[in-house]
């Protein structure tokens, strides 16, 4: 990697408050569908951050400013030429070349726009400030759909039977499910509590924790917000003084009071998250010597999907099935051709279509992008979770104790939810790219500070 000096942006201030205001605008799902079933779906904010890495090539290249630029690991380098080298398994090569552009642009383009732009602490806190309040915005508005979704005891079914509830999952803000906007705040929310416990104003910390608050409740995918309150109590036992216990006290209560103060939210953590099953049954034909039909509960999609993905992945080992076309290979991945039992002569049970956004991100990547995918994608998370708990060791001001508390717990959220929600889509993409960013610049700009102490130092001796 190329490192240009600590402070020094070699791109135009212009561009610098352009990436403000599409860290702002980056917490959203709103964007354009060619087709409303099929799409594809292309976010408003990925239109405007590809606008801006467009312009920022065209500045670097006018002014021969390569050399002065901070490029992406060689992870996201080589996970993206997997994603090309993968489509010449698809069968439907046109599915990935949306996949072909997106992969570029999160990894590449967005990433050297936000670390070649970030570059002191100055413009780190204005980032962090700007999603803040996007994450507050979108908090109140989650909030206002979570007062007026009606008390789920009196759906039918109850909270017996989660899935009869359709309203539960209408708690989304400006996402398209629940499981994306759950997913937003389990990034977002540790790295606002922790510049929060390290913060020196009360009205910062006072804010933060408000939204942190609030954030929780509003989260009603069950996966995801036990994952949350995991990250949050993580960070704050890295704190000191009350904060370190008041926040686990506050987790404990918040479970405790979920069954009589907040049914709905207990109801998706606990009722929902405890059944393995859907709410109906499947008949399938009867093995030999058996009825003709033998009936059989449902696995839910979210955990029944793991089997078909783990074959798709044994059988196309290296390369998968095409990046983006995992969708459209699923369905076959389901048949087996093993009659050694009564579940093996018919397709695995699919009645219906799963809720969006439950996928396994990493049997999505290996089973799209085969074995070489996968690697690569744990290659980018093992890269910047090393980066982001370096930060401890030269942490030496508020905010890079803030961001040392909060990065790790933040990449810790997005590493174990992946295994139930599928992070790397429109409307989040951005913000993790943000959050590896934060963890590379903050590293990079303490080393060279470190750097400059230490010549100092040598020429005053």
């Amino acid at each position: 990697m190329n490192l240009a000096p600590a402070g020094r942006s070699p791109l135009p201030k212009w561009l610098y408050y352009a990436t403000l205001a599409l860290v702002f605008l980056a917490p959203s799902q709103l964007g354009y569908a060619v087709t409303k079933k099929d799409g594809p779906f292309i976010a408003y904010a990925d239109v405007l951050g590809g606008l801006l890495c467009l312009a920022a090539l065209l500045v670097v290249a006018l002014g021969r400013r390569w050399r002065q630029l901070r490029y992406p690991p060689l992870a996201a380098v080589a996970f993206v030429v997997i994603a090309g080298l993968s489509l010449s398994q698809a069968v439907h090569p046109l599915s990935g070349l949306v996949k072909l552009v997106q992969w570029p642009l999160y990894l590449i383009g967005f990433y050297m726009l936000f670390v070649n732009v970030l570059t002191d602490r100055r413009r780190v806190l204005a980032a962090l400030t700007a999603l803040a309040g996007a994450t507050a915005l979108v908090v109140v508005w989650a909030a206002t759909q979570y007062v007026r979704t009606p008390d789920p005891a009196s759906a039918p079914g109850g909270i017996a039977n989660p899935l009869v509830y359709t309203p539960l999952w209408h708690v989304q803000a400006g996402f398209d499910d629940r499981n994306i906007y759950c997913a937003f705040l389990a990034l977002v929310l540790p790295v606002l509590l922790a510049l929060a416990l390290h913060a020196r104003g009360w009205k910062w910390r006072l804010g933060a924790a408000a939204v942190v608050a609030v954030g929780v409740v509003t989260m009603l995918s069950g996966p995801l917000l036990w994952v949350t309150l995991l990250a949050l109590v993580g960070v704050a036992l890295t704190s000191r003084g009350k904060a370190r216990w008041a926040v686990p006290v506050a987790v404990v209560v918040f479970v405790a009071l979920m069954p009589v103060a907040l049914p709905r939210n207990w109801a998706c953590a606990v009722t929902e998250l405890g059944q393995v099953y859907e709410g109906q049954m499947l008949k399938i034909p009867g093995g030999p010597g058996e009825a003709t039909e033998v009936t059989v509960p449902v696995v839910k999609k979210r955990w029944l999907e793991w089997q078909p993905a783990l074959r798709m992945l044994s059988d196309h080992l290296i390369l998968g099935v095409g990046a983006g076309n995992y969708q459209a290979n699923i369905g076959e991945a389901y048949q087996t051709e093993d009659v050694s039992s009564v579940f093996d002569v018919a397709p695995l049970p699919n009645v219906k279509k799963g809720e969006p956004d439950t996928n396994n991100l990493y049997l999505v990547i290996g089973g799209s992008m085969g074995f070489a995918g996968l690697v690569c994608l744990i290659g980018v998370l093992a890269y910047f979770w090393r980066q982001a708990t370096g930060l401890w060791a030269v942490a030496e001001d508020r905010l890079g104790r803030g961001l040392a508390a909060g990065l790790p717990a933040a990449l810790f959220a997005l590493m174990v939810g992946n295994l139930f929600t599928a992070m790397f889509v429109r409307g989040l993409s951005l913000i993790i790219v943000l959050l590896f960013a934060l963890a590379e610049v903050s590293l990079l700009r303490a080393g060279d500070q470190s750097r400059r102490d230490s010549r100092h130092l040598s020429e005053e001796g």
